[in-house]
């Protein structure tokens, strides 16, 4: 069973929340129709797009400002994460490993993040960032009023009576299906490359019954009119037949009229009163720029003016703020610094894949929202203003804190938890300095700290060595010689790394 693209969504938390959404989505077209009304008009999805998606970032504040919050304290803590690596780069050692979580844990308490705070945010926000994208990919599904503009040619269509309740006319259904279904058979319109939306949403017929090789009278007879399951049946074949209208381009839409002579006047009926809904800053957001751009430069010739000319400038600009914006956003995205060791030969590769991500990211966008109905793109360039305006409020708070006193707070509070739980701090770190055989003393690090710890270690060592009987004295030193001592040190560290 292929899974509608355009539908509601029915995917667990996701299609919930999209059912929620949908209503919002709908409140506010019904508001934006009847003050357009006022003026003779109708409401624009464009506009119900900006609004929509101003409305949920609003809303998602809260968990925007803990999360940005999170990115900018862990830029500023980046280093003291680094330097406790750093100190323990190498180790094995039980307690070691201990000693190195609970000093990271006090990082991370002393400027009031929580290590896994950041991805936390993310899993509340995924689900409503997806199905805000669903929503407005699949408008006709969510809003009844821009559904209903399909209706007559829908069922007009699939044979049904005035009120789309039943199969009058089997034959008319197959053939409108068949239709949908083998138009890339058609050579004239593989020429003129005029279908490409059908033929992207070819595979969207089910249930099974409407495969192509399955299609009869017989079968749309059992499924449609005498089965128990009938109206069911109509209903998800009409949304069907939406999905994969609601995708054709102004030129899908005049070959679907001359090759359907008998729905045409409705067909053209439906276009025009789409391209109402969708006009936005002269152009049709529910095409594509690509689709926008062929089209205005395949009919430059035929208009008495330059406005193909103003069509394709605002058609190309909805990519390129896409990538702009986003590039934007990065900018103003905290970035934590990085503290190479070997006066940054290594580079850390998490940042590596950030800087990376972070470069293709608005590529990626431009490519997307070029390919997309430019509805998306409106979505993807006010959702990266709106986020680009939280970050600078967020990072003029932050930069405006007294951080030391932040840091004395939180501190407070994580030693007074401890003590709640009954944890000291200081006898891990005695117990830390006793198990240092672990550490590795060829490992790469500058840091000052862990040079006191090995130094710890051969001092102790050395007592120990002192006080150990060895057959394998060296000869022709004396016992307190410095030469005798470092043997003596050596051979003790030998005889514990065997």
């Amino acid at each position: 069973m292929y899974e509608l693209l355009l539908t509601k969504n029915g995917t667990f938390i996701i299609g919930q929340v999209a059912w929620v959404l949908g209503k919002l989505m709908e409140g506010i077209f019904f508001v934006l129709d009847k003050i357009a009304s006022l003026w003779g008009g109708t409401a624009n999805i464009g506009v119900a797009i900006i609004i929509f998606t101003v409305i949920i970032y609003l809303l998602m504040l809260p968990l925007t400002i803990k999360q940005q919050k999170f990115s900018k304290m862990s830029a500023i803590m980046n280093p003291e994460i680094q330097a406790i690596q750093a100190k323990y780069k190498g180790t094995k050692d039980p307690d070691l490993m201990q000693q190195m979580q609970q000093e990271t844990s006090a990082v991370y308490a002393k400027y009031g993040v929580s290590p896994s705070g950041s991805c936390v945010q993310l899993l509340i926000q995924m689900p409503i960032l997806f199905a805000l994208y669903r929503v407005i990919y699949a408008i006709p599904a969510y809003v009844p009023m821009v559904k209903n503009v399909f209706m007559d040619t829908v069922n007009s269509m699939m044979g049904l009576n005035s009120t789309g309740t039943y199969m009058e006319n089997p034959e008319v259904f197959m053939n409108s299906a068949k239709f949908l279904q083998d138009t890339h058979l058609d050579e004239k319109a593989k020429a003129i490359n005029n279908i490409s939306s059908f033929i992207a949403y070819k595979k969207q017929f089910k249930p099974e019954f409407l495969n192509i090789d399955t299609i009869s009278i017989d079968n749309i007879t059992t499924n449609f009119i005498n089965s128990n399951d009938a109206l069911s049946n109509i209903d998800t074949t009409r949304n069907t037949f939406i999905d994969v209208l609601n995708r054709a381009s102004s030129t899908d839409w005049n070959y679907l009229a001359e090759k359907l002579p008998d729905f045409a006047e409705k067909i053209i009926a439906t276009r025009d009163n789409l391209e109402k809904f969708n006009t936005f800053l002269g152009i049709n957001i529910g095409y594509s720029p690509k689709d926008t751009i062929l089209s205005a430069w395949a009919s430059r010739g035929a208009a008495d003016s330059n406005g193909w000319i103003l069509v394709i400038l605002v058609a190309v600009m909805i990519p390129l703020l896409a990538a702009l914006t986003q590039w934007i956003g990065v900018k103003l995205a905290p970035t934590a610094q990085n503290n190479n060791n070997n006066n940054g030969q290594e580079e850390n590769p998490m940042m590596s894949s950030m800087k990376m991500m972070n470069t293709f990211m608005p590529l990626m966008s431009a490519f997307f929202c070029f390919t997309l109905p430019a509805g998306m793109g409106i979505y993807w360039i006010v959702g990266a203003v709106v986020r680009s305006v939280q970050q600078i409020a967020i990072n003029k708070y932050i930069d405006r804190m007294d951080i030391d006193k932040v840091i004395e707070k939180n501190t407070a509070k994580y030693e007074e938890k401890l003590k709640k739980k009954g944890i000291f701090t200081q006898g891990i770190n005695d117990k830390a300095k006793n198990y240092t055989k672990y550490v590795n003393p060829y490992a790469k690090n500058n840091n000052n700290a862990k040079s006191d710890t090995l130094s710890s270690v051969n001092n102790k060592n050395l007592e120990k060595a002192k006080n150990t009987k060895s057959n394998n004295t060296s000869k022709g030193s004396s016992n307190g010689s410095i030469a005798s001592k470092a043997r003596m040190v050596k051979e003790f560290n030998e005889r514990n790394n065997k």
